[in-house]
């Protein structure tokens, strides 16, 4: 069994239509997110990702196919 995990990253996303579009794109190709958030409210739109199997490079590429660039920032494993 694989552990839980947070991925966060930074993001280019700084509109709410980007926004939906994003967590859309989640839901529709990698079903193995199980939540998604992301904070306009932060200066850097911080992006928050809870995954048991979703790698970051994974991620990353998706995203960036389709025009948000997000930086990864740190990765925490719940118990």
């Amino acid at each position: 069994m694989k552990a839980k995990q947070i991925l966060i990253f930074k993001s280019s996303v700084r509109t709410k239509e980007k926004k939906t579009f994003l967590m859309q794109l989640l839901k529709l190709h990698l079903p193995q997110v199980q939540s998604a958030t992301l904070d306009l409210d932060d200066e850097d739109a911080i992006f928050r990702v809870e995954t048991e199997e979703c790698s970051v490079d994974l991620l990353t590429a998706l995203l960036h196919k389709h025009g948000i660039k997000v930086d990864f920032l740190d990765r925490f494993v719940l118990a």
